[in-house]
């Protein structure tokens, strides 16, 4: 049935360059009698033959009527083109939003990775208390537009919900979240401690802790991407299957390493760095 109105269309488009008549060129013309009028009614111009100087010439009437087949056969295609159009600039900002703030995200790890070191000077110390603010920032808005692009735009929460993956991706989240923690709280006492003048050199040990939960941070952002390309596909999606069990353990996985990342930067004990011990 959906043929019919590409058959027309294409029958009509064909029609719309057929030749025109070419006009006489004597004054006098012998009349015609009633039935020839009445077969020469040919308003798509189908059975008329003319010359081929004539023949690549369109006619609007049949170029509409070749347009005009597959809206009035097939109306679901004049919708298709407009069925987003109310959401699009909002979709747009989201992702992009989402996208930017995953590329802040990276940036910021990787200035602490590259700074944190045992004896940090006072200009480094703010420079990754820097960076963990905006970690923080960026953090915020990406949670912010990926609620955005799962409830309201993309495909809706009805689809991601029964993606097993979409859960997956919302666990390893929680792990970058928690792992986090130990260092923005680590970070956080020694801006207080600089500001409060009883600032004590990093050491070894604080500083390759600090910088494994960085590395940890990295391989996640690599991690989430991926989980986020098969999840959009659907690939294992599973109507049938409680998605609120999902979503209990990436909630159960989440609180359970905060609790251990934090209590962990609160109960850290650092040890003194050897060019100290060593002038002592």
């Amino acid at each position: 049935m959906k043929r019919t109105p590409i058959f027309l269309s294409i029958f009509a488009t064909a029609s719309a360059w057929s030749p025109q008549p070419k006009p006489s060129r004597t004054s006098f013309q012998a009349p015609r009698s009633r039935r020839e009028d009445v077969n020469s009614f040919d308003p798509a111009r189908l059975g008329r033959v003319e010359s081929r100087r004539d023949a690549a010439t369109p006619h609007p009437e049949a170029l509409f009527l070749a347009g005009a087949l597959p809206i009035a056969f097939a109306p679901e295609a004049a919708s298709a083109a407009t069925a987003f159009t109310s959401n699009a600039v909002p979709s747009a900002l989201a992702a992009y939003g989402h996208y930017f703030s995953l590329l802040g995200i990276l940036g910021c790890i990787m200035t602490e990775r590259l700074t944190i070191k045992p004896d940090m000077t006072p200009e480094e110390e703010d420079l990754i208390a820097g960076a963990d603010i905006g970690l923080g920032l960026f953090g915020v808005i990406i949670a912010y537009t990926g609620y955005l692009r799962t409830t309201q735009f993309e495909k809706g929460f009805d689809f991601y919900a029964h993606e097993p993956l979409f859960w997956l991706k919302v666990a390893f989240v929680g792990v970058f979240g928690a792992a986090s923690f130990f260092n923005t709280i680590i970070i956080i006492q020694r801006s207080v401690a600089k500001r409060n003048g009883d600032l004590e050199p990093m050491g070894e040990k604080l500083a390759n802790r600090m910088i494994q939960i960085c590395n940890a941070e990295l391989v996640a952002i690599a991690t989430i991407p991926l989980t986020a390309t098969f999840m959009a596909r659907g690939v294992g999606y599973a109507q049938d299957f409680p998605w609120q069990v999902e979503a209990a353990l990436a909630a159960l996985v989440f609180g359970g390493l905060s609790f251990k990342y934090v209590k962990e930067a609160l109960t850290f004990e650092d040890n003194p760095i050897a060019l100290d011990s060593s002038s002592e």
